[in-house]
């Protein structure tokens, strides 16, 4: 897996403009910089994480809504 690079204002003025057509200024894009990378790390720390062999705690199983009747 590649390293992942911290996610920049830029990068975020870039994606708000470009893609969703709704361009922010610089202070907001750094201020939402600082609120996704703690995010995007967290992320990041769970995806390496060894878990493809073990098995949940418990499985779910619905069996079909109760007859409230």
């Amino acid at each position: 897996m590649a390293k992942r690079r911290p996610v920049s204002a830029t990068t975020i003025e870039a994606v708000a403009a470009e893609m969703a057509g709704h361009p922010l200024d610089a202070a907001r894009a750094a201020s939402y910089a600082a609120a996704y990378e703690p995010v995007l790390t967290a992320m990041d720390m769970l995806r390496r994480l060894p878990l493809k062999t073990i098995e949940p705690a418990c499985v779910f199983s619905p069996e079909g809504a109760p007859d409230r009747g």
